[in-house]
């Protein structure tokens, strides 16, 4: 034992005359006072109880973390509230307070826990934290605030054996040929996997019951490998093989009784299933999907009206169970559910808690969403307004949805076979920013294309990085479709010809219309406005063009299919601005032979040149 100065005696005694007067005899409540500084104490110093990792896996629920040296203190004096102050090393954190359970070094495992996850996260990886370790010299009802030194902790945080990828093992597929394929493999954020535990995947259902395990990349490469007890590595429900409760525990099969594998019965298309590995849990959701979806709220009344009705393809909502509404902005913040008919039917009773809500905060821009009797509340959808459009897209399998802001350019681009992909410019012009694009173009054949055109739309001139727009879904003929915007979405490829196109972006479709002719009439052509001369297609120049005569100086309009129909082509105004459904004829000034070519691009970039010959 070291024993005390009187001088160290004498400071101590003052700094005790000078403490607030309370009790300390309460660990659960300790006292703190704003000391300028702490006092020292010879000999007495704070020493991590080991250089090792403490692993609070294996770790009782009182740890010990740290020892204090023996130091002689004044009479009728104790040490007492024993705490540390602690700081990630290598993070910008504001340090934590941690009260010891005794004057022994103790501290509670729960807090040691939530300290190390709320720094570093959930991942069973050592951790080394900083603490300053500070407690109280108590004289009676009097106490001083002593500074006991640094030291360095290591510990290791609670926590289970997570992969980064897990795989339904059978299903509607072959047991081991799933395995070894990995193809039913789980959806999972990009976070740590002990951040985000949450992983989840829909699966076909079969027409019986549907059976299946969970599998990682070790047991899927060990079944895929025939090794020895591969099968075993599978994870199964705790309940028992053919077990058909939705919700459950899982293990690994060598520590079940039976394979442990899930049931599902028959009676669905579509089965949900989310895992929890942080807390070993499953729940499966039987997945049934409505034929049709409405919004409710935002530009609309809450109300049972059905009128703001999403849009889907024409294929099965199982094969595609992805729905859209675009709704425009109104400048100030928007609140707004959706429902299916039994839902929106039920508001129309005063029933409300059938509606969709989202997971999340409700303006998330993307998330999960559920009914709302799952949820804590009502948990709308909100946003700012702010935007031209909104798309929201729902997809119906996996429970969640995009809010995408839409504020479109003038415009887009075709990119095709006809174009060497874009070295020739194709454009389709936007008038108003809601996404409505329209522009004229030959949909040309290659070699590799067996017979049909080729072309994706592109929102940049000169890149594919704005926007690359290929086929989601098309009909047999490529008329009609829905776009994606994806690096890797299919060519859209009619029949080889000249066709106007519709492109709504704001719900990803098209259309394409065949311009089978185009003719030039008017008044300059012995005033024929009904057969006039037929025009042919130069796919070189990328224009149609024509030999005539004109009669006289006079003025010329240009229509397709031999119709005024604007859908196929009814062009006038001036030779440097023709625009489609323009009232307006073309004034032209010359007589006689002329030859004629006509660039019907887009409003704003069609054009024509006449030269006499």
């Amino acid at each position: 034992m070291k024993e005390l100065s009187l001088y160290v005696f004498l400071a101590l005694t003052g700094l005790l005359m000078s403490a607030c007067d309370e009790s300390f005899s309460d660990w659960k409540s300790p006292q703190f006072y704003p000391q300028e500084s702490a006092i020292t104490v010879p000999g007495l110093t704070a020493s991590a109880q080991s250089a090792a990792t403490i692993d609070l896996a294996s770790a009782g629920d009182a740890v010990k973390v740290l020892s204090l040296s023996e130091a002689t203190l004044p009479a009728g004096a104790k040490l007492d509230h024993l705490r540390m102050v602690v700081s990630p090393v290598g993070i910008d954190a504001e340090p934590v307070t941690i009260q010891a359970l005794d004057a022994e070094g103790n501290f509670s495992k729960e807090e040691l826990q939530k300290v190390v996850t709320d720094y570093y996260g959930r991942a069973p990886e050592a951790r080394m934290l900083n603490a300053k370790v500070y407690l109280d010299l108590v004289n009676g009802e009097q106490s001083s605030y002593v500074d006991a030194g640094a030291i360095v902790i290591l510990l290791t945080p609670i926590a289970p054996q997570i992969s980064q990828n897990y795989y339904i093992v059978g299903g509607t597929l072959d047991w081991a040929g799933s395995a070894a394929s990995k193809e039913q493999k789980f959806n999972h954020s990009d976070k740590n996997v002990y951040d985000d535990p949450i992983f989840t995947i829909v699966i076909n259902a079969a027409e019986g019951d549907t059976w299946f395990a969970i599998g990682d990349d070790e047991a899927c490469d060990a079944i895929a490998n025939n090794e020895e007890g591969a099968w075993s590595k599978l994870l199964g429900t705790t309940k028992g093989n053919g077990n058909t409760d939705l919700t459950g525990t899982l293990a690994r099969r060598y520590d079940l009784s039976d394979d442990g594998s899930f049931c599902v019965p028959a009676g669905y298309k579509k089965i949900k299933v989310t895992l929890d590995m942080m807390a070993y849990t499953y729940t499966i959701e039987p997945v049934n999907i409505a034929e049709n979806y409405y919004l409710i709220g935002g530009p609309g009344n809450w109300d049972s009206s059905k009128n703001q009705k999403f849009s889907h393809s024409d294929k099965d909502v199982f094969e595609d169970p992805v729905f859209t509404y675009v709704f425009e902005g109104s400048g100030s913040e928007m609140w707004f559910a959706f429902g299916d008919d039994e839902a929106i039917d039920a508001v129309g009773e005063g029933v409300w808690n059938k509606l969709y809500g989202t997971k999340g905060e409700s303006t998330d821009l993307t998330g999960s969403f559920d009914r709302r009797y799952n949820l804590d509340g009502d948990h709308s959808f909100c946003v700012d307004g702010q935007a031209k459009l909104y798309r929201f897209s729902i997809n119906m399998a996996e429970m969640t949805y995009e809010i995408t802001p839409l504020n479109f350019l003038e415009y887009i681009y075709e990119a095709g076979v006809n174009n060497s992909w874009g070295e020739y410019l194709q454009p389709l012009y936007c008038s108003d920013g809601t996404g409505l694009y329209t522009g004229f173009f030959y949909a040309q054949e290659d070699s590799w294309t067996e017979g049909k055109g080729a072309f994706k739309f592109r929102g940049a001139a000169d890149g594919w990085d704005n926007g690359n727009y290929g086929t989601g879904t098309l009909n047999d003929d490529g008329l009609t479709g829905t776009l994606i915007d994806d690096g890797g979405s299919g060519n859209i490829m009619p029949a080889p010809g000249f066709y106007r196109a519709d492109v709504n972006l704001a719900n990803m479709t098209y259309t394409l219309t065949p311009i089978n002719s185009v003719y030039v009439v008017g008044s300059a052509l012995n005033n024929d406005w009904d057969n006039g001369v037929q025009m042919t297609f130069n796919t070189a120049k990328h224009c149609w063009e024509c030999d005539a005569t004109f009669t006289e100086a006079g003025v010329i309009k240009f229509k397709g299919n031999g119709t005024w129909d604007s859908q196929d082509g009814n062009w006038g105004g001036t030779m440097n601005n023709i625009i489609n459904g323009s009232n307006d004829n073309i004034p032209v000034t010359l007589s006689g032979d002329v030859h004629i070519e006509f660039y019907p691009l887009c409003d704003t970039k069609s054009y024509c040149t006449i030269t006499a010959k």
